[in-house]
């Protein structure tokens, strides 16, 4: 997966992710959300494939799964942060929006916004434009398989997949 950094800090909660007031059964106005109230400006430059860059205790706040579905509107490739506030990281797995953790949180500092990375799910690493090879921590098998079958949704209406290595 290849896309250009959105770096943030810690503590971002879901209200910055996808402001209430952006909430809509219109998915146009859902998408125009992503991070409005912080930068207007960032969400029409997405790239399909870009990735959010966090820090710690990324996705705090709400439950609400506007922000998964703001986020998936905009076509975000995934997102890898020191770590992630549970029900947001539950959210976006079941959502199969890959959520991945720094082995090494102090890596953040490695990546600057815009630069271009390559996440390998392979032997999970982020590369770097600049030449950085960061490790990630994999996540368990059964949220991989959740992600690969398109959602937890997807994944119970294929029973075989469950049970499957």
């Amino acid at each position: 997966m290849r896309g250009r950094a959105w770096v943030f800090g810690d503590d971002v909660n879901t209200d910055v992710i996808h402001p209430p007031s952006f909430f809509s059964l219109d998915h146009e106005v859902v998408k125009r959300g992503l991070f409005n109230k912080l930068d207007p400006t960032m969400q029409p430059a997405i790239i399909p494939g870009d990735m959010i860059i966090g820090g710690r205790n990324f996705g705090c706040g709400s439950s609400r799964e506007t922000s998964i579905q703001s986020l998936l509107l905009n076509r975000i490739g995934a997102i890898v942060a020191a770590d992630f506030a549970r029900i947001f990281y539950r959210n976006a797995t079941n959502n199969a929006l890959p959520c991945v953790t720094f082995s090494d949180p102090a890596d953040l500092q490695l990546i600057s916004g815009g630069q271009l990375l390559e996440l390998h799910f392979q032997d999970w690493t982020l590369r770097t434009d600049s030449g950085d090879r960061i490790q990630l921590e994999p996540p368990g098998n059964f949220v991989q398989r959740i992600w690969q079958a398109g959602g937890l949704l997807e994944l119970l209406d294929n029973r075989e997949k469950i049970c499957s290595d």
